[in-house]
């Protein structure tokens, strides 16, 4: 008959919980929050600077869409400080447009026009949840358009 061994095995992160000198959550939860809104007025500048530069780019006839599209995503990194995802959601939906479009092989510009004008609505503004909302299902109206031309 044999004997059953039982091994017990202490890995680094129980050590770590047990060490003396950690932290407790609600601080680091505390200490996250007032890092996040140090860097706040920063990433609201950069949005701002990216939003002017997307405006610039798309008043040139027939800008780049590939830098169009690295623009939004330069938006969405910055987008992290904020509570409200929406203008993130929006700037996804221009991607998503662009993406899209290049696919078909059409431009929509007036797509990415109506794109940066609900991102300016959204950034800095004090609008209620609804308006966000109504504002992001109109832009997936738009974006849903070429779902709907690949299937006709």
């Amino acid at each position: 008959m044999s004997v059953v061994r039982k091994f017990h095995v202490t890995t680094n992160l129980s050590k770590l919980i047990k060490a003396p000198g950690g932290m407790y959550v609600p601080e680091a939860l505390k200490r996250g929050a007032a890092a996040i809104e140090a860097s706040r007025e920063t990433c609201l500048s950069e949005v701002d600077e990216s939003l002017d530069a997307m405006d610039a780019l798309v008043a040139k006839p027939g800008f780049d869409p590939e830098a169009m599209y690295l623009l939004a995503t330069r938006l969405i990194n910055f987008c992290g400080v904020f509570a409200d995802d929406s203008l993130a959601t929006a700037a996804r939906s221009l991607c998503e447009l662009l993406d899209r479009s290049g696919e078909v092989g059409r431009r929509d510009d007036r797509g990415v026009q109506v794109h940066l004008s609900s991102l300016r609505l959204l950034h800095r503004s004090e609008a209620d949840a609804a308006t966000r909302e109504a504002i992001l299902a109109g832009l997936a109206q738009v974006v849903d358009r070429y779902e709907r031309d690949a299937s006709s």
